[in-house]
């Protein structure tokens, strides 16, 4: 009897000094858009509903605007080319008509300047900006006959080169860069694609920067990347966006975009796991990565965890600090989908008192035999 009462206040003390080992998270339970775990927030989510919206309505029009700094090809094939004059040639008719060339003579490269204009022989500065190459192709035809230069002018325009309407696509892409917005319809998936997809280092979180308030003047807009760290991004799982149907939401999560968007894809970074595992700190992630794989990755839980109650604290943007409890067992078991962890985020498996009872005499009993080994214990 002498023997029990000194071994139980050892015990006490011991799953007192044990149960100290781990964290004590004061962690308030948020819900996200989706669910537990969701990379999509609420609040995020609301401002995709609002801009969709706004861009949807704003849709009107189709084909590439021509803009300021854009390179555009002019042909006129019935338009003798008379270089360093401005001026009709002696040859043109009584109705101002020129000659028909034999073959497609007229053919120049005009760079739009800053104020979204162009300037072409015999017919002057001509308003390019805002304005489609057909609807270019049919305002310079149009000044041809005004002009008693052509009774039925054949006119073409091409962009050689896009400068203005263009989307920034940076981080983990294969072909980071600027992208010419060369139809309205075009969504973020798009222009990810269009710089080659997410490289295999890439993580799960776009942040999405969309342009203010466009201008009125045609002048371009370009894209600002010092944006991205202002605390303006949208937050948008990779993965969801990219495979994007109009039957899942895609029309919210894959919006269109507009010139001066910036669409930067994170890389995979790494996640911090606390608590009652075998090996706390923290791991790099891919894309693929769950949160009982992370578990996994830190040597596994521990006897005594709590694993119904781990705890995962994500900061998805500036003053955006979410946090949700993950029940772990159901994951294992089946009941409950498990969760993808992306870049910061901090998971804390707690302990479970009742556990720690039987986690103390253990590691009690485990001291005394190491002891025993050593020590004679009368």
């Amino acid at each position: 009897m002498k023997g029990y009462r000194v071994l139980i206040p050892l015990v006490l003390a011991v799953a007192s000094c044990t149960a100290s080992r781990g964290p004590h998270p004061s962690v308030r339970p948020g819900a996200l858009a989706g669910g537990p775990g969701d990379l999509l927030s609420a609040r995020d989510r609301a401002r995709l509903e609002a801009l969709g919206s706004e861009r949807i309505q704003a849709t009107g029009e189709s084909g590439y605007r021509i803009g300021p700094d854009d390179l555009l090809d002019i042909r006129i094939p019935d338009l003798l080319d008379q270089p360093g004059t401005g001026q009709l040639p002696p040859a043109a008719g009584a109705l101002g008509v020129l000659p028909v060339a034999s073959a497609p003579t007229f053919q120049q490269g005009v760079r739009v300047d800053a104020h979204g204009d162009i300037s072409l022989p015999l017919i002057g500065t001509v308003r390019a900006a805002e304005r489609t190459p057909v609807d270019l192709e049919r305002e310079i035809a149009r000044r041809l006959v005004s002009g008693g230069i052509l009774l039925h002018p054949r006119v073409s325009v091409l962009v050689a080169e896009h400068r203005s309407h263009v989307v920034a696509v940076v981080g983990s892409v294969e072909r980071p860069g600027v992208y010419p917005l060369t139809r309205p319809e075009a969504t973020l998936a798009d222009m990810i694609w269009a710089a080659g997809g997410p490289t295999k280092d890439a993580g799960r979180i776009v942040a999405f920067v969309p342009v203010g308030m466009s201008t009125s003047d045609g002048a371009a807009t370009v894209p600002d990347l010092g944006r991205l760290a202002g605390g303006e991004a949208i937050h948008l799982d990779l993965e969801a966006l990219l495979h994007a149907t109009a039957e899942a939401g895609g029309g919210v999560t894959n919006l269109r975009v507009q010139p001066g968007d910036v669409v930067s894809v994170s890389p995979a970074g790494n996640v911090q796991v606390d608590g009652w595992v075998g090996k706390p700190g923290s791991y790099p992630i891919t894309r693929s990565l769950t949160l009982s794989g992370a578990v996994a990755a830190a040597g596994g839980r521990l006897f005594p965890a709590d694993t119904g109650n781990v705890t995962v604290t994500r900061v998805a943007g500036a003053g955006d600090a979410q946090h949700f409890t993950v029940d772990l067992d159901g994951i294992t078991a089946g009941r409950e989908q498990d969760v993808v962890v992306t870049d910061g985020d901090v998971v804390s498996v707690p302990v479970s008192i009742p556990k720690m009872v039987p986690y103390g005499l253990w590691t009690l009993v485990t001291a005394l035999v190491h002891v025993g080994g050593t020590i004679p214990i009368f």
